[in-house]
C-alpha cells in the first residue's frame, strides 16, 4: 500500500516544497459532487485525479517513455 502523507496546516511547509513532493512522488485528489432536486439524488460524480510528474510516472510503471 503507498504511503500516504497529511500535511498539516500552519506546518511551515513553504508552496515550493509541496508543489516539488506533488511531482516527485505524485498526489491524489478526490471528491464527489451530488446535484439534488427535492431530496432526491439526480447527478452524482465521483472525481479522482493523479498529479505526477511524467519522468515519476515512467519510473513507477515501468515505461520507457521518450529517451
Amino acid at each position: 500500500m503507498p504511503e500516504q502523507t497529511t500535511l498539516a496546516p500552519n506546518g511551515g511547509t513553504s508552496l515550493a516544497d509541496l508543489l516539488d513532493r506533488i511531482v516527485d512522488r505524485g498526489a491524489v485528489v478526490t471528491g464527489d459532487v451530488i446535484i439534488q432536486l427535492a431530496g432526491i439524488d439526480l447527478i452524482r460524480l465521483d472525481l479522482r485525479l493523479l498529479l505526477i510528474g511524467i519522468e515519476s510516472a515512467n519510473h513507477l510503471g515501468g515505461g520507457r517513455g521518450d529517451e
